[in-house]
């Protein structure tokens, strides 16, 4: 049995969340998470690591709004309002400018895209019958989507911020680094809950 996950810095680390999980259940575990990478890159490449292998069953982590992944000769690269990939001179000024234009609006019309584009993965999922848990790690949907969508129980409340990675941490009197990152005792509590909410939902 194969648990397939992927995300951004927040489940990226070997103490991470994931392989708890994956014991739990005894499963064998992929973790293809990538620290700072947008939602673009998590989409990409877990469906280009499911075009050869079916898992078992999959965990993401969603990344903040505002990342994106740039295609440039052949190349990605990810960039985000904290820093970026080591770029290439020839778009150090493009991400410069791109720093500048982040704002409550460029924001917004993120947040949308990356709930559609989370959607379209989700219904991607179904059709190929693998079974899948979806959490937020930092921000929900709730001012910028007025029409949620039915994402059964396979998505932790997308508009309940209270129920994202973070700020369900935070509730519980958990410390951050510097960076916003939980050590070993939150994703040993993130752990806990996702392998309740697995299986009161018997999504496993």
């Amino acid at each position: 049995m194969l648990l397939y996950v992927n995300g951004d810095s927040h489940t990226a680390p070997e103490y991470s969340y994931a392989g708890l999980v994956a014991r739990e259940f005894d499963y064998s575990l992929i973790n293809q998470a990538q620290s700072g990478c947008s939602n673009a890159s998590i989409i990409r490449r877990s469906k280009e690591y499911l075009s050869n292998t079916k898992p078992d069953f999959i965990i993401i982590g969603w990344s903040t709004w505002e990342r994106e992944e740039w295609h440039v000769d052949n190349e990605y690269y990810n960039v985000n309002s904290s820093g970026h990939d080591v770029l290439p001179n020839n778009l150090k000024a493009r991400y410069k400018s791109w720093v500048k234009s982040q704002n409550t609006d460029t924001l917004t019309t993120k947040s949308k895209k990356c709930h559609q584009d989370i959607f379209d993965l989700h219904i991607y999922l179904q059709r190929k019958n693998i079974k899948h848990l979806f959490f937020n790690c930092m921000y929900n949907f709730v001012h910028t989507v007025y029409e949620p969508y039915n994402w059964s129980n396979q998505y932790i409340d997308p508009y309940n911020n209270d129920c994202s990675y973070y700020w369900y941490l935070k509730g519980k009197g958990l410390c951050t680094d510097a960076w916003y990152h939980y050590k070993v005792d939150g994703h040993t509590v993130w752990a806990k809950y996702l392998i309740n909410y697995i299986k009161e939902n018997k999504l496993i």
